[in-house]
């Protein structure tokens, strides 16, 4: 059996500025580096990407300071987003650790960020967690 390492996530966007300025401004992530898969790309990989001819994407890597990477993709042409179904196979969302849910709570929702629910009691009194979306609707667990 050979080790492994977890390296990043990849998600979808509408706005990648938006999306930096998000993850920026609450969860301290870092902007490591901005490039394209230009239309070249995509079209030796279209097996992968599934994308017309003439598709392109700009990317981005996010860095948490911890060391997590959330690779961030805009592309274009760009689809309609689809709500996350838990039933449905694939990746529901992403979970952050935070050492003041309530105090995120707070300032998030002053900035008009919608959760799902006020943060709630996990296994412990000390141990709370809570949903929102990101701006394009990905779902984000913060835990405390």
């Amino acid at each position: 059996m050979m080790g492994a390492s977890f390296l990043h996530v990849g998600m979808t966007v509408q706005d990648m500025d938006k999306t930096i300025e998000f993850y920026t401004k609450y969860f301290g992530f870092e902007l490591e580096m901005k490039g394209v898969f230009s239309e070249e790309f995509i079209g030796r990989h279209r097996q992968l990407y599934q994308l017309p001819e003439g598709a392109f994407s700009d990317f981005c890597f996010l860095k948490s300071g911890d060391g997590i990477v959330i690779e961030v993709f805009q592309f274009s042409p760009a689809a309609d987003r689809e709500d996350v179904r838990w039933n449905r196979p694939g990746y529901t969302h992403i979970c952050l650790r935070v050492d003041d849910i309530f105090k995120v709570y707070e300032e998030m929702t002053g900035d008009g960020i919608e959760f799902f629910f006020p943060p709630d009691m996990r296994a412990t009194p000390e141990e709370h967690w809570v949903f929102l979306k990101d701006p394009d609707g990905n779902l984000i667990e913060l835990q405390d």
